[in-house]
């Protein structure tokens, strides 16, 4: 798979992932029952920033 393609997708998910988190924690008003949401949303930023990383060295 292309590798600027695989980046792109990986930030897209962890900021739709953030977004989806935080939709619901401000409609339901309880951060802590959608904190697993937020770091899948990490997860996908971390492997992101590890891609990008090791793709340009």
């Amino acid at each position: 798979m292309n590798q600027k393609l695989l980046t792109t997708i990986l930030l897209s998910l962890s900021f739709v992932a953030g977004v989806i988190g935080l939709h619901r924690s401000i409609s339901e008003s309880d951060v802590a029952g959608n904190y697993w949401i937020f770091m899948v949303s990490l997860v996908f930023y971390l492997l992101y920033r590890y891609k990008k990383k090791s793709g340009s060295a």
